[in-house]
C-alpha cells in the first residue's frame, strides 16, 4: 500500500514538473513539431468541413481551415501562421508574420507573436515564451496574458468571434485548398528570379531620356 501511495505521488509530481517544463519555449523551437505535441493544447481551434477528411490522407495530421484553405498544424509556427490569417485583425502587420514563416525564422515569428503586434487580451495558446539574450519585447515572459481560467477564455473567444460570424455565414463547402509552406516558398523565389531575369533583358535604352522603372 506504501510503495503504491509512494509511487502515484512520484507519478504526479513527475508529471507536474514535466508540465510545468514544456509549457515554457525557447524560441528556437518554435517550428518543432515535437514541442508542440508536448505542449498544452491551444484554447482556439479551427476545424472546417473537410479537416477530419485531411486527416485520414495525411496520416492523421491537424488541419484547420481559413476562407477554404486548409493549414496542417504540426508546430507552433503553423498554429499561428493560421491564427494570424483567421484573426488578422487583432494584428498589426500581420504579413509580417507571413514573411517570418516562409523564412523559417523562428526568432521572427515568435517575437512577433509576443510583441505589442499582437493586441488581443489573451493568447489562445498556454505557453510562455525564453528569448535568451534576445532584447524583444516579450509579453509572454509570464502567464499574465494567458487565458487560464473559463471567463478569461470566454472572452477571448467572444472577441474573436466578432470578426467571423459574417464570413462563416458565407462559407460555401467547394473543393479545399491545403496550404504547403514549402510550395508557396517555391513559388516566391521562382517570382524573384523571373523578375530578375526580366530586369536584366530589358535594360534601358541609352538614346532615351526616359528612366528605367523602379521595381515596386
Amino acid at each position: 500500500m506504501k510503495k503504491t501511495l509512494l509511487f502515484t505521488l512520484l507519478a504526479i509530481f513527475s508529471l507536474g514538473a514535466l508540465c510545468q517544463e514544456i509549457s515554457t519555449l525557447n524560441y528556437s523551437k518554435w517550428s518543432d513539431p515535437e514541442t508542440y505535441k508536448l505542449s498544452p493544447s491551444p484554447s482556439i481551434k479551427g476545424y472546417g468541413f473537410y479537416s477530419d477528411s485531411l486527416s485520414k490522407v495525411f496520416d492523421g495530421k491537424t488541419f484547420f481551415e481559413h476562407n477554404n484553405e486548409y493549414f496542417c498544424i504540426e508546430s507552433w509556427a503553423d498554429y499561428y501562421y493560421w491564427f494570424t490569417k483567421q484573426y488578422n485583425h487583432i494584428f498589426e502587420d500581420p504579413q509580417l508574420y507571413e514573411y517570418y514563416y516562409l523564412s523559417n525564422d523562428n526568432y521572427g515569428m515568435a517575437s512577433y507573436i509576443a510583441s505589442n503586434k499582437y493586441l488581443g487580451k489573451y493568447y489562445p495558446s498556454s505557453i510562455t515564451l525564453n528569448f535568451d539574450n534576445h532584447n524583444a519585447v516579450n509579453r509572454l515572459d509570464n502567464t499574465d496574458f494567458i487565458a487560464k481560467s473559463e471567463r478569461e477564455i470566454k472572452t477571448l473567444r467572444n472577441k474573436l468571434k466578432k470578426s467571423t460570424e459574417v464570413e462563416n455565414n458565407e462559407i460555401k463547402h467547394e473543393a479545399p485548398s491545403v496550404f504547403e509552406k514549402e510550395q508557396k516558398k517555391r513559388n516566391n523565389i521562382d517570382r524573384n528570379n523571373n523578375s530578375n531575369n526580366k530586369e536584366t533583358m530589358a535594360s534601358p535604352d541609352v538614346n532615351t531620356s526616359s528612366k528605367p522603372k523602379m521595381k515596386r
